[in-house]
């Protein structure tokens, strides 16, 4: 019973779903200290085993954060196949209600969101993901060429573009201001040369919105790029000029959490 319904959630079940099955808690409490039962959130659980999917990491994610949670930002562009992989954190944006974040679970609010199914999965439309990331150029081109999204949809001024030394600039004071440890610019890994790196802990930045790119080929060669640098042990991260010049709180956060997780010795270029 417990392995069908896990079956038709990506691997995951709820502790309100096994009392509603008449699992006693007992029971669970035995599951748990057998490995049949893992716990991932507070009364969330894989079951078997804690390889789960991308899926199944999104699915325990909107469990914990409650009913009225929905896959946003990172997590819904990659819902939605406009990022290769899902990032080490899931974000998910409440419509109601109180949940404390943790590492590798980031929560938004917000009253008024559009949203979408997609497996099942409750998560922002195209548009809104769009607009909460802050109409990064390479997505929005991803977007409006695989028709999921209307030109008039986007904003007239969603394509600022900065240089690269005004960018540098701009993201050396962002760190400074945080606290944070200051990246090198422009560095070298294999064919590529990323645009901030922090090599001791394996984090790396791209940042999007300052050249023309045509749209269905750039998307394929940053999906490569990414494969590439992930493959190589490293954290990537993509923020647009209008994040780090419009919200430079919340890219400090995201950068100050995944320096947070990415601690370890330098990896070779």
């Amino acid at each position: 019973m417990i392995a069908r319904l896990a079956g038709r959630q990506d691997g995951i079940v709820t502790r309100g779903q096994l009392d509603a099955a008449g699992v006693s808690r007992d029971a669970i409490k035995h599951r748990l200290t057998s490995g049949r039962l893992i716990a991932l959130y507070r009364g969330v659980y894989a079951v078997g085993h804690e390889a789960i999917s991308d899926l199944g990491r999104i699915r325990a994610a909107l469990y914990a954060a409650g009913p009225l949670a929905v896959a946003s930002h990172l997590t819904a562009a990659f819902l939605h196949k406009l990022i290769p992989s899902l990032p080490l954190a899931v974000e998910v944006t409440l419509r109601a209600g109180n949940r404390r974040p943790r590492p590798d679970l980031r929560i938004h609010r917000s009253g008024d969101v559009e949203t979408t199914r997609i497996d099942g999965i409750v998560v922002t439309t195209v548009r809104q993901t769009l607009e909460d990331l802050g109409w990064p150029e390479r997505l929005v081109g991803e977007a409006l060429a695989r028709r999921l999204l209307r030109p008039e949809d986007v904003p007239a001024d969603a394509d600022a573009a900065p240089t690269h030394s005004e960018l540098e600039r701009r993201m050396r004071r962002l760190c400074s201001q945080a606290h944070l440890p200051e990246p090198t610019c422009q560095y070298p890994i294999g064919p590529y040369r990323i645009d901030f790196a922090w090599p001791t802990h394996r984090l790396l930045v791209e940042t999007d919105g300052y050249s023309t790119h045509g749209h269905r080929q750039a998307f394929e060669a940053d999906r490569a790029r990414d494969a590439y640098l992930i493959a190589h042990g490293y954290t990537v991260l993509r923020f647009t000029w209008r994040q780090i010049e419009r919200t430079p709180m919340i890219v400090a956060a995201r950068l100050a959490a995944a320096l947070a997780l990415n601690t370890s010795t330098p990896a070779a270029p």
